[in-house]
């Protein structure tokens, strides 16, 4: 049990870490004796049974005048878990470093840890500042997606390896726990319900309300906009898909570095768009979508512009032309088109993001990402990140659609069919409600789909604008509790159970 001293998380300023002791402690049994917690209390903080007692007692009345704990009409004097408040169920989370045993991020459990990355670790580090970075710091997961990222570290996995097989096997019991669990929920009067528990990967009707959401948005987009691209971001796949923060050889979470490094160049580019169509109104969809070996890649729909430049706009202290401009300042022949231009100037603009952004990831995370990436460049003979650009006219392709985009058909006789723009982003999330309908998942596809659970990653991402939400006053508020297996709830939930 953790020393109460070094107990790493605070239930709340009101809850010193003897309150959360004794909670913890009393919520494993139905009653228990003042002088066996007393003994255990001694023991670990080894201190004598009769100063133990007194620091007990001493929190044991403003916990029982909450109505907490119940002191019990029996001797010995015993004491009982009334409820638990709600700021120890805002405060659980399954954070690897106070897991159980049997779900800790602890090397020593895995075969799947990387040497090269055994010796790499942060040695302190707040989850603020990493996000005001722009690193994703995963430290919240079940035992499945703990041993599936655990899995992730290796530096190559794809359909056919050990570890995919390892990964697609988690993703699938962790499905079937879920079927065979409930969801506990709390109101203020400490009464409980339960409810089944519905996700995107093993309820239907939850995947198919996906779907319809993400389609709605883009329809409202559509609508409203005649004009749009959408912008393709891949980088290369030579980064850890995973990096792990450690403190003495257990793992604290886990940084999802291709997702974080992705993310952070797509804010950067972003930025970029909304500074050179300045007062122009933007909204954008992105759709997140797996590769088969689980890297990160993004289609970024900008809506409201019809090109990825401005080129009415004037350009340096000059006022220069934007073909002269860009020309000028990237070397390209003055004779080249528009979308050549706009492909050089952008693929120069990543490369330049992205190697800012390898320097400070690889400064707070102690690894030398920007070597790793120049030499991808050198040996490959490329100018920067890949990207496609494809400009949309009234929710159609202008142009030449995406390569993936058009699809071949055999039935009696050859057909193509061609994607539009909302199918496109959203085939995804159509394989996932496709799966969940009895359609299956060919092997092939199958990271594309365990990604989003793997990661904890969401489908698509919009502007709020696209699909406002409907905001509904709750006349009684419900805390959430935890997941527990249906033939396993806890005592203090049977007891105050209202469904």
């Amino acid at each position: 049990m953790t020393h109460p001293r070094s107990s790493p998380h605070r239930i709340d300023k009101n809850f010193s870490d003897v309150d959360f002791w004794l909670i913890t402690r009393l919520k494993k049994e139905n009653s228990v004796a003042l002088t066996i917690v007393a003994a255990e209390y001694a023991k670990e903080r080894q201190i004598s049974k009769r100063s133990a007692r007194r620091v007990l007692e001493r929190h044991l009345k403003p916990l029982i005048e909450k109505g907490i704990i119940e002191r019990l009409p029996t001797y010995p004097v015993s004491f009982s878990l009334k409820k638990l408040p709600i700021e120890y169920f805002s405060s659980k989370s399954q954070d690897f470093e106070t897991c159980d045993s049997s779900d800790c991020f602890d090397l020593s459990y895995t075969t799947h840890s990387r040497k090269t990355l055994e010796n790499c670790s942060v040695a302190c580090f707040k989850k603020e500042e990493l996000r005001k970075l722009g690193i994703r710091l995963i430290r919240r997961a079940n035992r499945f997606r703990q041993r599936g990222l655990l899995t992730a570290q290796k530096s190559s996995i794809h359909p056919g390896t050990k570890e995919h097989s390892d990964i697609a096997y988690l993703y699938d019991e962790n499905v079937k726990e879920w079927n065979r669990s409930v969801m506990v929920f709390m109101n203020d009067d400490g009464e409980f319900i339960t409810a089944k528990v519905r996700t995107r990967f093993n309820d239907e009707k939850k995947a198919l309300f996906n779907f319809l959401k993400s389609r709605k948005a883009l329809k409202v987009a559509f609508k409203e906009y005649k004009n749009a691209i959408m912008i393709t971001l891949t980088i290369p796949h030579i980064f850890p898909l995973v990096y792990p923060i450690r403190k003495n050889n257990k793992v604290l979470g886990f940084v999802p570095l291709q997702d974080s490094v992705i993310t952070r160049l797509k804010a950067n580019m972003m930025a970029w768009i909304r500074k050179m169509w300045r007062g122009e109104d933007i909204k954008v969809f992105t759709a997140y979508e797996y590769h088969t070996d689980y890297a990160l890649h993004l289609h970024v729909l900008v809506f409201g512009i019809p090109y990825l430049i401005d080129w009415n706009r004037k350009f340096g202290r000059k006022k220069e032309d934007s073909l002269t401009y860009y020309s000028r300042k990237y070397n390209i022949p003055s004779d080249a088109k528009k979308t050549q231009l706009s492909k050089y100037v952008f693929t120069a603009l990543l490369d330049m993001w992205l190697q800012k952004i390898l320097v400070r990831f690889g400064s707070v995370l102690r690894i030398n990402l920007l070597q790793s990436y120049l030499s991808y460049k050198r040996k490959e003979k490329i100018q920067g990140p890949i990207n496609e650009i494809h400009r949309i006219e009234d929710g159609q392709w202008k142009g030449k659609p995406p390569k993936d985009a058009s699809l071949e058909y055999s039935s009696g006789a050859a057909y193509r069919k061609v994607l539009s723009p909302d199918q496109y982003v959203t085939k995804y999330v159509l394989k996932v409600y496709s799966m969940l309908s009895g359609g299956g998942i060919e092997e092939g596809n199958q990271a594309k789909v365990y990604g989003y659970w793997l990661f904890g990653k969401r489908f698509n991402s919009y502007s709020p604008y696209l699909l406002p939400t409907n905001q509904v006053e709750n006349t009684r508020m419900w805390h959430f509790v935890g997941v527990f297996n249906t033939l396993n709830l806890p005592d203090y939930v049977l007891n105050n159970l209202l469904n």
